[in-house]
């Protein structure tokens, strides 16, 4: 009778296994065929943000959460990367998922790894690419997340490589007073 139990408890875990093993291989192989849809999404939505740098032009484009957190500045001016002007094009585009192999060999805990299958599970995906724009050259990273069946944003970083001409920098500025 034990032996029985044991038996099938053991049939179940494996059977377990290899559903799951079979779910999160589909959802990877999902994210490796759509991976030119996240770069374009990535890149139009740099270029949409490019034309006026003002976050109001793309707030459709961002998760619930992520347009919950930026309601109090969408409305603000992005004055530090105006002087780039509209994008032009892109280059040495990189996409990421959570499921590569080399991000496998940095887990150290099991809260890191149960991270990045949460991550695979929601398909996280990040784009990175370096955006010529025409008043310079800016490295911009955009993560991705699926909410209603469809991408959308949920990150979206631009580090400019310009430096600001020096009558442009105010020097020294007081942020608050205490």
């Amino acid at each position: 009778m034990l032996r029985t139990l044991f038996s099938i408890l053991g049939v179940m875990f494996a059977a377990l296994l290899v559903f799951s093993a079979s779910f999160l291989g589909n959802v990877a192989a999902d994210l490796d065929r759509r991976s030119a849809d996240y770069e374009a999404l990535a890149v139009d939505v740099t270029r949409e943000l490019a034309r006026t740098w003002k976050l109001a032009d793309i707030r459709e484009h961002y998760v619930a959460d992520a347009r919950d957190e930026l309601l109090p500045v969408f409305d603000a001016d992005l004055g530090d990367l105006k002087p780039l002007g509209p994008l032009l094009h892109t280059d040495n585009v990189r996409i990421e998922t959570r499921w590569s192999r080399d991000l496998w060999q940095n887990v150290t805990s099991a809260g890191g790894a149960a991270e990045r299958i949460s991550d695979l599970i929601n398909r996280a995906v990040k784009v990175s690419f370096v955006g010529k724009f025409a008043g310079g050259v800016a490295d911009v990273t955009a993560e991705l997340k699926r909410e209603g069946g469809r991408m959308k944003l949920w990150r979206l970083r631009i580090e400019s490589r310009e430096k600001p001409k020096p009558e442009d920098s105010p020097g020294r500025r007081v942020i608050s007073h205490a």
